[in-house]
């Protein structure tokens, strides 16, 4: 017999540099004579589209500059300022705040040349789609206005830096301001879990995340789906053993991972995408967070569809099956 159940969990993560930590990121970007934008930081990305989200910040910040016109120099600490580690959920935040940093003094550069060529005061001046725009409908391009900069002696190169809300080392009593800001989601889980074999199939998954502002939704939505599925190997199959300090699954063919297809087909994500008070950009990370409650919320599914706790992970069919027939015999102990 199969039964279903649903599951809720709710989860909260830190972020940022924690304890005391200098959370820094530099950015560099420099618009060239061929009217492309170079950036350059040292932030590796691991995945997550670091270069694809600061493409997004960069386009908007500068008018609608499109994609194939924005180039990254390798990241390289050696070349290009450093944007700080990869982890604790920092890069959009950090580092999407330097690059707005950056694409904001690069912007004011131009409004200042195109100023007088405008005959309109630099706050006025807007830019749109490689033209600036000013009183009376006074346009110039792009391509005139770097070339006045060079007239007026203007860099085209500039640096943004973004430094995080400071934080402190905890006390001997654990309190202080050891976290600068934290991200929410709850999980809705529904399996199947069938009674003959203790096999838990996952069938939906909904999440409801607190990110902030979205900056970039389709890569805030891959990171939901894959943190889901890497997440529900833990919950149900991934299971490191030892014995005597020799690992017993050395292999793919022990240590089972997530296929295709035991990803639940409708894997959902929603965002509350509201501005949060962490530097002008408004974002705050999710990359861990969406690991966070896949877990209790398959767990607390499970119990909602055959009433059994399962209080060690992974829920293999197994330790589901076994908790299932020690529930009936003592279902039948209290009968008898």
């Amino acid at each position: 017999m199969k039964k279903r159940g649903i599951g809720f969990a709710s989860a909260w993560q830190g972020l940022n540099y924690h304890f005391g930590h200098p959370d820094v990121s530099t950015v560099s970007l420099e618009l060239t004579d061929d009217l492309r934008y170079r950036v350059g930081v040292a932030a590796a990305d691991l995945g997550e589209g670091i270069p694809e989200t600061l493409m997004v910040i960069i386009s908007e910040a500068l008018g609608g500059v499109p994609p194939e016109q924005i180039e990254f120099v390798d990241p390289d600490t050696a070349v290009t300022p450093d944007g700080g580690a990869t982890g604790a959920s920092r890069q959009t935040a950090i580092t999407g705040n330097a690059t707005l940093q950056a694409a904001r003094q690069l912007a004011e550069v131009l409004k200042t040349a195109a100023s007088e060529m405008l005959d309109t005061p630099p706050h006025e001046v807007f830019i749109q789609q490689g033209m600036l725009y000013g009183r009376n409908g006074a346009a110039v391009s792009l391509q005139e206005v770097v070339e006045e900069c060079h007239r007026l002696g203007l860099s085209l190169a500039v640096t943004g830096r973004f430094v995080a809300p400071p934080t402190e080392p905890l006390d001997k009593w654990g309190q202080g301001y050891g976290v600068n800001d934290f991200s929410y989601a709850t999980y809705i889980a529904e399996v199947e879990v069938d009674t003959e074999t203790g096999e838990v199939e996952v069938l939906r998954l909904a999440a409801f995340v607190d990110a902030g502002k979205m900056v970039r939704r389709i890569g805030a939505e891959m990171q939901v789906e894959g943190g889901a599925a890497m997440a529900l190997g833990f919950t149900l199959c991934e299971e490191f053993k030892q014995r005597e300090g020799w690992p017993e699954t050395d292999s793919f063919t022990t240590y089972l991972i997530p296929t295709v297809y035991d990803v639940p087909l409708e894997i959902t994500a929603h965002f509350v995408d509201k501005w949060v008070p962490m530097g002008d950009l408004g974002a705050k990370g999710m990359a861990e967070l969406v690991l966070v409650p896949v877990a209790p919320a398959v767990i607390n599914a499970i119990y909602d569809a055959v009433r059994v706790r399962i209080t060690q992970l992974p829920a293999t069919p197994e330790r589901v099956l076994t908790a299932i027939k020690a529930q009936e015999t003592a279902a039948e102990g209290k009968q008898t």
